[in-house]
């Protein structure tokens, strides 16, 4: 693993962060603000190393590994009668815009028997607030770690998810609600699929608010209901 450091303004963090994580960050820590910038670790996998600098070159990430060490520490996170245990490199705690939202939205849309697919679980936090109510939940992500995370919090909260490492391609079935807290670019790529096994609405996150026309336009269906907080977008969208 190596630590990046990124000093970005402070208005600019959950871009930066979104970039970051779609380059190949494994972990990121916001360590300090000073004078309109706030500063970023970035713990980035060894393999992953070339694609995150090239990504991210315009804002200059410096290795700092041989002089910085971050402690990574599992966060305690309460959601309502649900808590949950975020390992420090999985992304998805309840608390960031998209995550926030996204419960707001799916607590319209969960309820005994309804079929929930979770497509980027990361904690769990959708996937075990959407149990909680009753539904029938199956959850993937492409991390192990964020699967184990799913499956631990899950049991510790009594509800039965099931979850795994299962590429979306490989999905099968119907569910009446698809959520998809991942990115735009995500969203855009799996599209085809995300519908594929969506009977019902499907429930799109992790969206920049500048990105969603493009997001908007590769779906189709019809919207619903459009959240919007600190420039990110949670939309439900059914087939027209």
């Amino acid at each position: 693993m190596r630590l990046f450091a990124l000093t970005v303004p402070a208005g600019d963090v959950d871009l930066v962060s979104d970039r970051c994580w779609q380059a190949g960050a494994a972990g990121i820590w916001e360590v300090e603000e000073a004078h309109g910038s706030a500063s970023l670790r970035v713990g980035v996998e060894e393999a992953d190393v070339g694609a995150f600098t090239s990504a991210l070159h315009e804002l200059g990430p410096v290795d700092v590994t041989d002089d910085e060490q971050v402690e990574l520490a599992t966060r305690t996170v309460h959601l309502g009668p649900v808590t949950l245990e975020v390992p420090p490199t999985v992304f998805g705690d309840g608390l960031h815009p998209t995550t926030a939202t996204c419960l707001d939205v799916l607590a319209g849309l969960a309820s005994p028997g309804t079929r929930v697919l979770d497509v980027g679980c990361g904690s769990g936090a959708l996937s075990v607030v959407a149990a909680e109510a009753g539904a029938v939940v199956t959850a993937i992500d492409v991390d192990p770690v964020a699967v184990e995370a799913t499956l631990a919090n899950a049991a510790a909260n009594d509800v039965a998810v099931d979850a795994s490492v299962t590429p979306l391609a490989e999905v099968a079935g119907a569910y009446d609600v698809v959520v998809a807290n991942i990115s735009a670019q995500a969203v855009i790529e799996l599209a085809e699929d995300l519908w594929r096994v969506c009977t019902g609405t499907l429930v799109v996150s992790g969206i920049l608010a500048e990105r969603w026309d493009d997001v908007r336009g590769r779906l189709g269906g019809e919207a619903g209901e459009v959240r919007v907080l600190d420039g990110w977008i949670t939309a439900s969208v059914t087939r027209s």
